[in-house]
């Protein structure tokens, strides 16, 4: 998405010097595309820092909404002027309109593609949070199995249950030695 909006804020950009060495005539409705362009190259160029594309690509997603907006009036105002047989720039009706419609795809694009990754953020969340739950709680994975050890019969003289190791015949522990 920040090569996206680099092409788009040179595209921007490419539109007003465009307008401007086609004619020598100059309004300041020629300077817009520009004045949106740059912004959006800026955010474009921030977006390609990983830690930072969330944030850029959302401030240029409103630069490009505001500027769509705004060429999108003054085209309709130039319109307006037009048809009430008003003497309008022509270039300047044609590179507004046209900035118009850069930013609206910019913004569809833009839009998209914050659309495609919060779903994917959202998926890899919750994969996270399914295999966290099931490393706090491990019988979810493998539940439990009968024990298929029979117990040892409760002997008082062994609280704990511990394997007897003494032979039931002799009453003292057996030694390490050999001889006895």
């Amino acid at each position: 998405m920040a090569r996206i909006g680099i092409v788009f804020g040179l595209v921007l950009f490419g539109l007003t010097i465009a307008a401007l060495s086609a004619t020598t005539q100059k309004s300041y409705t020629q300077f817009l595309p520009m004045m949106f362009g740059i912004p959006l190259l800026f955010f474009g160029v921030v977006a390609l820092n990983p830690h930072r594309r969330g944030d850029s690509v959302f401030a240029a997603l409103i630069l490009a909404l505001v500027g769509m907006v705004i060429a999108t009036v003054r085209t309709i105002v130039l319109a307006v002027s037009w048809v009430r047989g008003g003497d309008i720039n022509s270039l300047s009706f044609q590179l507004v309109a046209s900035m118009s419609v850069v930013c609206c795809v910019f913004v569809v694009i833009a839009g998209l593609w914050r659309r495609r990754r919060k779903a994917e953020e959202e998926r890899v969340e919750d994969a996270r949070r399914r295999s966290a739950a099931l490393l706090r709680n491990p019988l979810a994975v493998n539940p439990p199995v009968a024990d298929p050890v029979i117990p040892a019969h409760i002997d008082p003289e062994n609280p704990y249950q511990t394997p007897a190791i003494l032979n039931e015949s002799s009453s003292t522990p057996p030694t390490d030695d050999p001889a006895k």
